[in-house]
């Protein structure tokens, strides 16, 4: 007897949790351990997850080659990633050695910004001037393989023309730069690691991009520009401007997650403007009206009502 109403009630409670509403969901949310990546996913949960309609958690990996394909299996709602490599990941070339056809765009987060710092000491003013210098080396198919690549593409240069460093991950490259192991370093401006190098080395500069330089960036990093930055006495390396690639960070998910959890999510991230800002810097250019902004990649087509609810289209 007993039995049988233990089995009764827990057949009960299963039928109520998979009848649920929307506002009791939790839901996973694909991130780095640390990082920008890290840094933006963390917030956008925080924020989702304090709107109540829905939760959110930070589903943490070592990097986004591990978590994507949970997204696109299913096995994970919601990713984060630059717009390089989720094209890529899409694709399934590139930094990607398998597509992911099932993942979906549910909003374009904000540009992000990297450039290639030197020390003054090493007299690198432009891209071909790398000839010869030591450069990381980062493991093939990463994001800081590509973003080399497209920084001696810009000098009309290869991995030939240089000295091969190896270089595991980001930490591993700030610190070779600090210990003069390397010559340039990958580096947002300002950017914590910016500071950190600057204290080691002394004066540091951005090498230059060209906006003649965008075609060939663009062929390696899918989606990037080059944009100018003003010059700012109070940031390393920034005392005359310099010009650096951009790339958009992403929102993505499963192409099957309910319409009722994306619009939740986006509703978030449409109101929650000042509590996203209040996390990063990171997110000083973040503007909610640019959350549908057109993409070579496909929408979510709840993402796509939200955007057209919001622009009155």
């Amino acid at each position: 007897m007993y039995k049988s109403i233990k089995a009764i009630s827990l057949g009960v409670i299963s039928a109520a949790l998979l009848s649920l509403p929307v506002n009791a969901q939790t839901v996973g949310l694909g991130t780095t351990k640390g990082g920008a990546t890290a840094q933006i996913a963390n917030a956008i949960a925080s924020v989702v997850s304090d709107a109540g309609v829905i939760q959110m958690r930070p589903a943490v990996s070592a990097n986004t080659s591990q978590y994507i394909p949970l997204v696109n299996a299913g096995r994970l709602e919601f990713g984060v990633a630059n717009y390089p490599q989720t094209f890529y990941a899409v694709q399934g070339t590139g930094m990607s050695s398998e597509p992911n056809p099932d993942l979906r765009v549910v909003a374009t987060l904000f540009p992000f910004k990297p450039g290639i710092l030197t020390p003054k000491s090493t007299g690198i003013k432009s891209y071909s001037d790398l000839k010869g210098y030591k450069v990381p080396r980062f493991p093939d198919k990463s994001l800081g393989d590509f973003v080399i690549r497209a920084a001696l593409s810009a000098g009309g240069l290869g991995y030939e023309d240089i000295q091969e460093v190896p270089i595991a991950n980001f930490p591993r490259m700030f610190d070779a730069v600090k210990q003069g192991q390397t010559d340039i370093s990958i580096a947002a401006t300002g950017s914590k690691p910016t500071y950190d190098i600057k204290a080691a080395v002394g004066d540091i500069t951005f090498i230059p991009f060209a906006a003649t330089d965008e075609a060939k960036v663009a062929k390696i990093l899918p989606g990037a520009t080059i944009v100018e930055i003003a010059a700012n006495a109070d940031l390393p390396g920034l005392g005359g401007g310099t010009s650096v690639i951009a790339y958009d960070y992403l929102l993505f998910a499963h192409k099957d997650v309910s319409d009722e959890a994306v619009t939740a999510v986006l509703t978030a991230l449409a109101e929650g403007q000042e509590a996203l800002k209040s996390t990063s810097p990171l997110w000083r250019e973040y503007d909610p009206s640019g959350l549908g902004k057109a993409s070579d990649l496909e929408y979510h087509p709840a993402a796509v009502a939200f955007h057209k609810s919001q622009s009155g289209g």
